[in-house]
């Protein structure tokens, strides 16, 4: 049997795979007895033994092979260790070179190190002692003795001198001196801080100097004027000492059980005065006193660069101050926000009288009682402005006054504070923006409010009543930043100038002009009705008469002016809408009479008459005519147009009239003959559809446009109908649309 047989047979034996296992002490089965298991055990080993020396017999050639190298292996791990045992040897025989020579020297050059430490010692000593002596010699002298002191402490702090006797006493002098010197050094600047002595500050700090502590005194100083400060503010601020002092003031004011009655406008009026003398006396000392330290620092430019000494104590102070505040009862924080631009004036008043480039209000500090009184007082802007609202109704100028009122101390308490007068300022746009919001919503929109037929319905008296009352309030506000001009900064005037604009009486009145533009219109319209337009007979030494269409116009106007523009009180916006209405009538009359057709001498004279009636129509509107500018001068072109024949027409526009091409031309088709229709005509248009046209059509080439297509289809009939001869005023027309399209094109 093969080995491999052998042992996969005794692996699988579920009796000899039991000592197989790992354990100490197999288990034997029980089902045979001990004289079994040991001849079972006898015949596997004898099994294993035959099997191990078939293996040997079969490989003895590689056994003996491998015996032999193992011998030779040994023989040249022998030889190794041999070598290795040497090579130990040498090691350490060089070892033993290398470390004596070094042990040599680490004991010399520690030796040499302690010579040289002693000399060091010994030459300290000996200059310790020289400067020790100069020292004593010197008296009177704080800055010379300073520089001696130094240098003494930079020899001393160098090496230990413990133990050395001769210098024992010289050290303590030392020390003791040092400390003398810079507490008595000290006690001069604080000395010559509250006196303002110059010269014995500029002393003190050349010794701080040349004691090299000049940061560290400087600090301790300025932390020593901030503690003082901490303490004066506590006091001012603290509720108790100020309601003790307010009862100690009190006169004969007795309770029942003789207690003290504390009033609370004493306890605020005792309040602002410790503030006021906080601010006046006892930090103004303290800011003075370091300024002074300032100034004299930066003098001295050897001692170093402390340029924001008093730009940090300031800021340091600022936040002192605003912790205080924190921390300081409800009562004092109420007073505070209500009366917060008392605060900021004992700030600015402050820095105007130290008059210190480097120091400047730092509103960070301060912000939480700014945002509170600037809440407080919106709130105190926009109440009268709620107030005088009740239901439909329309304020009375008490109210308004009333609310003036506030907004002028509003505006009057941020007197000396730029920042503040502009907060205060949009307070006062925000008052005035509800002002105009109530206004607005409570403005009657019903179907009857631009009507100008009857007499003025009660919507109408209410817009217009609404309308003067918030031209009334912003006249009085205009009156308000008149007389504070000099004093409020200019962009608080601007803010409320600006939230001014939005309030005006001008959309009301737009209803009514629209309403007589429109009416005007209607009349004007009536012109082409008018027979003297077309009367043959000659008016030469005829006294004419306007037309009646124009008298009635005339009435007209004069009643709306009476009835129902009279009813608004705010001049700058009724002149507006007056302007706007005798322009928009003026253009149209223009309009009518350039379209005009037939038009005979007799009817051009006659409305030059109209013309000049036309500014007496209009006068109860304006107060002066050149009020209209280029559509009075075109008022006036009309009238000369009226009287010149096409060819002095062609040349006044050629030399720079003032009428626009187009309706000259359109004025000019009234000369033609009948084959030469008007533009409109050639449209198929009414002269009310033309007008429509023009109102949506201002663009002056789209009017020359038009007026080319008539002369387009008049020259087309020409041609078609073959007649010899144009039109006399065709040239003229052609003329004149080249010049119109030539001068648009510049």
């Amino acid at each position: 049997m093969d080995v491999k047989d052998v042992c996969v047979e005794i692996e699988n034996d579920e009796f000899y795979s039991k000592f197989l296992e790992e354990s100490v002490k197999p288990i034997i089965s029980e089902n045979l007895s001990v004289t079994d298991q040991v001849n079972k055990l006898a015949q596997g080993i004898d099994r294993l033994s035959k099997s191990l020396e078939k293996q040997v017999l079969s490989k003895h050639n590689d056994l003996l092979t491998q015996a032999s190298h193992i011998s030779d292996l040994e023989v040249t791990l022998e030889s190794v260790q041999a070598q290795v045992q040497n090579l130990l040897r040498g090691a350490d025989k060089l070892k033993e070179r290398v470390c004596t020579p070094y042990y040599a020297l680490e004991n010399q050059t520690l030796m040499l190190e302690r010579v040289q430490t002693t000399c060091n010692l010994l030459r300290h000593t000996s200059k310790i002692l020289i400067l020790w002596n100069k020292l004593k010699n010197i008296k009177d002298n704080p800055s010379k003795e300073a520089i001696i002191l130094f240098e003494l402490n930079e020899l001393i702090s160098d090496y230990d001198f413990s133990g050395i006797i001769l210098l024992e006493e010289v050290l303590t002098a030392v020390d003791n001196r040092r400390t003398e010197l810079l507490k008595s050094s000290t006690q001069t600047l604080q000395s010559s801080l509250l006196n303002g002595d110059k010269v014995k500050l500029l002393q003190c700090f050349k010794v701080f100097h040349n004691l090299h502590c000049t940061e560290e005194q400087i600090k301790n100083t300025v932390d020593h004027i901030l503690k003082e400060l901490e303490n004066d503010i506590y006091n001012a601020l603290n509720v108790q000492m100020v309601s003790i002092e307010v009862k100690k003031s009190s006169s004969g004011r007795v309770a029942p059980g003789k207690a003290n009655i504390m009033n609370a406008q004493d306890f605020k009026i005792k309040l602002w005065n410790n503030i006021e003398k906080l601010f006046a006396e006892d930090i103004y000392n303290s800011c003075t006193r370091v300024i002074m330290l300032q100034n004299v620092v930066n003098e001295l430019h050897a001692i170093g660069n402390f340029r924001n000494i008093a730009k940090k104590f300031w800021r340091e102070l600022c936040s002192i101050f605003s912790l205080e505040l924190e921390k300081a009862s409800v009562t004092v924080n109420q007073s505070i926000e209500i009366d917060f631009p008392k605060l900021l004036k004992c700030f600015n008043d402050l820095l105007s009288k130290l008059k210190y480039k480097d120091l400047e209000l730092n509103r960070t500090c301060l912000l939480k009682w700014e945002n509170s009184f600037l809440s407080k007082s919106l709130g105190k802007l926009l109440e009268p402005v709620r107030s005088m609202w009740h239901l439909s109704q329309v304020p009375n100028m008490d109210q308004i006054d009333n609310a003036i009122r506030v907004i002028a101390e509003a505006l009057s308490i941020s007197l000396g504070d730029k920042q503040l007068s502009i907060s205060l300022a949009n307070s006062v746009a925000k008052s005035i923006k509800q002002m105009n919001v109530e206004a607005e919503q409570r403005l009657s929109m019903d179907s009857d409010v631009a009507q100008i037929v009857e007499p003025p319905t009660s919507s109408q008296q209410k817009n217009a009543d609404l309308c003067n009352s918030l031209y009334y309030f912003t006249s009085q506000i205009k009156r308000v930043l008149v007389n504070m001009n000099s004093i409020l900064p200019q962009e608080s005037i601007q803010i409320v100038q600006n939230s001014l604009k939005d309030i005006s009486s001008m959309p009301i009145l737009q209803m009514f002009a629209e309403s007589i533009k429109n009416s005007l219109f209607i009349i004007l319209l009536t012109m082409h009705e008018e027979p003297d337009l077309i009367r043959a007979d000659d008016p030469t030494g005829k006294a004419l008469s306007c037309s009646p269409y124009m008298k009635e116009l005339q009435q007209f106007v004069s009643r709306c002016k009476d009835i129902y523009l009279s009813m608004f009180s705010e001049k700058p916006a009724l002149n507006e809408c007056c302007v706007y209405i005798a322009k928009a009538s003026i253009e149209r009359f223009i309009q009518h009479i350039c379209n005009i057709r037939p038009l005979s001498k007799f009817g051009r004279v006659k409305l030059q008459v109209d013309c000049k009636h036309l500014e007496t129509a209009l006068s109860p509107l304006l107060n002066d005519m050149n009020e209209l500018g280029d559509h009075h001068r075109q008022l006036k072109a009309v009238y000369l147009l009226l009287e010149k024949n096409p060819q002095d027409i062609a040349k006044s526009q050629s030399e720079g009239a003032c009428l626009p091409y187009s309706l000259v031309m359109m004025f000019l088709f009234s000369h033609a003959g009948h084959q030469l229709l008007a533009p409109h005509t050639c449209a198929g248009w009414n002269i009310q559809k033309l007008m429509q046209w023009l109102d949506s059509h201002k663009i002056e080439k789209e009017r020359l446009d038009f007026v080319a297509g008539a002369l387009q289809r008049y020259q087309n009939h020409i041609r078609q109908n073959q007649i010899a001869t144009y039109d006399e005023v065709y040239p003229v027309l052609l003329q004149l649309l080249e010049e119109g399209r030539n001068m648009l094109k510049k």
